[in-house]
Parts: structure tokens; sequence; C-alpha cells
């Protein structure tokens, strides 16, 4: 995965917001208290909520699938993130993944339920290198992820590929083996970019950016 330093989301993001810098720590603090008090998790369930209004009226089908990101959409690293102080080391970040400890973002687990009641089809579609591919398998089972399609990762060749080119790549494979993507749930704007979406659920993410 691509992640731009947290340090330069944190101040993008609050430049944006006021004409006047402000001390990280401040920031950070900011962002701490968004997923803290539970806003974040709010957030989430309204998004969520207009995501089941809409596929209770799309039209059945066998083919109908709904694409997962993963971490900070299916899986949810805040807290590991908090700890090390909102930063990140590549190093330092594999370790984390193939603990496979993250636990499940309560709202996409919610959604997540519903769809295999409606036994729509999920596929996990992650930026996450290949040699996490076991580790992330056993987090999602952890989690409670226990039924999909698929799960697709980069391969080692893949690198290198922007986030957006890499997923829209994905995606549209997907759809000429036949799924229908109905919908598309991430937390980045790569996520989505390139077509063959469908519904977008955009999650929060305050904690960094994915090219």
């Amino acid at each position: 995965m691509k992640y731009g330093l947290l340090q330069i989301s944190l101040i993008v993001f609050f430049v944006a917001c006021q004409p006047d810098l402000i001390n990280l720590d401040k920031a950070k603090r900011a962002v701490a208290e968004y997923y803290d008090s539970g806003k974040y998790d709010n957030d989430c369930r309204k998004l969520i909520d207009d995501a089941i209004e809409f596929i209770d009226t799309a039209e059945p089908h066998d083919s109908n699938a709904v694409v997962f990101d993963i971490d900070e959409t299916a899986l949810d690293n805040y807290h590991y993130i908090k700890s090390i102080g909102f930063g990140y080391i590549l190093d330092e970040w594999n370790k984390w993944v193939n603990r496979a400890e993250a636990p499940p973002n309560k709202g996409v687990k919610r959604f997540y339920d519903y769809l295999r009641s409606k036994k729509i089809r999920i596929i996990f579609l992650s930026g996450r290198h290949e040699e996490t591919y076991q580790a992330t398998i056993k987090n999602l089972r952890s989690a409670g992820y226990t039924e999909y399609d698929t799960l697709i990762i980069r391969k080692n060749s893949e690198l290198n590929l922007p986030a957006s080119e890499f997923k829209s790549a994905v995606r549209k494979k997907l759809t000429e083996k036949g799924y229908r993507i109905i919908a598309n749930a991430g937390d980045q704007k790569s996520d989505f970019e390139g077509g063959y979406s469908g519904y977008i659920i955009k999650l929060p993410n305050y904690l960094y950016e994915v090219d």
C-alpha cells in the first residue's frame, strides 16, 4: 500500500479548513477527538444506512456483487495508528498487518451481514502487499468476514501501480467475468476512480491518503 505521510494529510486537511497553520500536535488531537468521540462511528452509520436503502432498491440478480476495501473499511486500524503517534513506517505496518489483529469496522460489518442475508456476492479488494495475503485471510475471518467470493491484493509485480489504476483494472476484469458490481465501499478516492464501482460508499479517513 502506498500511504502518504500522515503529517502531510493532517496539515492539508486543516489548512483547507482554516487559513492559518496550526501546530501538528493540535491537529493530531483534533483527529483523535473525531474518532474517539464517536463522530466517526456516527458518520459511518449514516453512510451505511444510505447504502442499505440503495441496495434495497437494486434489481435482484445472482451476479450482484459489492466490492470492499480492507484497511479503514472492512477492518479498523485506528487504535494501532494512534498508538504509534499517527506515523507510518512500511516495515512496522507490515508487522502489524501480519499480526492479523485489526477489529472490524462495526458499520461496515453490519453492511456485510446485511449483504450476506440478501445473498449478494462479496469481493475484498486491497492494496496490501502479496506477502500479507494469509494474514489478511486470518484477520478477515477473526473479524467475522467468513464468507466471500474472493480476496484480491497486489502482486509484487503490481506494487508500482497507482492504487486507482490497480483497483479499477481489477474491477474491470471482475465485470468481464460476469460480476455485476452494484456498490463499492472504501475510504479513499482512489478506491472508486476508473469506473466499474456502482454505488459509491466513501467512508471518512483523516489518518492517511492513498494515491
